[in-house]
């Protein structure tokens, strides 16, 4: 019931952003209300399953509009692949610093506080290994929830670009039947070992059905409320945090968020320069968010959301592949410093 309650209280935030035409509407309006509530103490909260259930939706979604010709362009992106490495390499490092000197925190924290990785993962393991879970999961939650907002209102002022929300569609009701594709592909997913299994594995299926020629077209109002559920979840993150607490850590984290920003500006600069790939589509897919947030952006600012979940993807991968290696280095940091 407080999932449904929850979700109810984002629909209002995501009518009362659309009614005030402002970008994103039926995200950022949950997010920006569910957040106030749960720095105010009332408890809100999305369960993990429907959060995961919806991020397939959104996942599904996006594998409708899988061509076939983009496998080809595929292999023409390996300079972005490049450059998303050192993106995520310099914004670890500077970021590390910024935690473990200026904030004062130990090395462990730091480190995990600066990776742009799943956020779960990420406070789980870095709680496993003498972190502070509060600092981490509270940096991490203000990293994705600001790359959305700041992302969302730069391609809002972009010259040719269009963030504004409309009101959904009714839609056919056969045309919901394709959402029970969406749990038999995390299904499949996770019997295959792929990472982000709820994501992934229903963007499959839809892909392989959009390739063979199959026409998909979800409702509107079932997209509205796969963005109301995924924004009430990011705002519910905050339930349970003291404002002092979160002021102090949110100085910081959105210094590291800039950071991070600036970074994928640059980067997104040389991808540009070297590649025809647009400024817009290469920033949008280096900076350090959520990749079905990015996607959705992508997707309403009129850019291959294809692209983009690749790139991003690419970089869970990279950073699933690296963070053993960098908790074993910390085990051994830290087990260093006790003796």
């Amino acid at each position: 019931m407080k999932t449904l309650y929850t979700c109810v209280l984002g629909a209002l935030g995501g009518y009362l952003a659309w009614w005030l035409n402002l970008p994103l509407p039926w995200m950022l309006g949950p997010l920006f209300l569910v957040t106030l509530l749960a720095i105010k103490g009332i408890s809100v909260r999305v369960d993990r399953r429907v959060n995961r259930f919806f991020l397939g939706v959104l996942g599904f979604w996006l594998g409708t509009g899988f061509e076939a010709s983009l496998l080809s362009e595929a292999l023409h992106w390996y300079s972005s692949v490049l450059l998303m490495v050192v993106s995520v390499a310099l914004t670890l490092v500077v970021n590390t610093w910024l935690f473990n000197r200026i904030a004062k925190l130990d090395l462990i924290t730091s480190v995990f506080s600066s990776l742009p990785g799943t956020m779960n993962a990420v406070v789980i393991q870095g709680e496993q290994l003498g972190g502070d879970a509060r600092w981490i999961a509270i940096a991490q939650t203000l990293r994705i929830s600001l790359v959305v907002i700041s992302t969302t209102l730069i391609f809002y002022f972009m010259p040719g670009q269009n963030l504004q929300g409309s009101s959904p569609e009714v839609g056919q009701l056969l045309d919901l039947l394709w959402v029970l594709l969406v749990p038999l592909g995390w299904w499949g997913a996770r019997r295959l070992r792929i990472p982000m299994a709820e994501f992934l594995g229903p963007l499959m299926i839809s892909a392989v059905l959009a390739v063979s020629g199959i026409d998909i077209d979800l409702p509107g109002w079932v997209m509205m409320m796969t963005f109301v559920v995924l924004g009430s979840s990011i705002g519910s993150r905050f339930f349970g945090t003291q404002v002092r607490e979160l002021l102090k850590v949110s100085v910081f984290a959105v210094l590291a968020t800039a950071i991070g920003m600036v970074i994928a500006a640059i980067m997104a600069a040389v991808t540009w320069t070297l590649t025809d790939i647009p400024l817009s589509h290469a920033f949008l897919a280096l900076v350090p968010g959520g990749v079905g947030e990015m996607a959705l952006i992508a997707t309403v600012a009129g850019i291959d959301p294809i692209y983009v979940v690749f790139i991003h993807v690419f970089r869970m991968f990279i950073l699933i592949l690296c963070t053993p290696l960098i908790s074993h280095l910390l085990g051994r940091y830290a087990s260093k410093t006790e003796s």
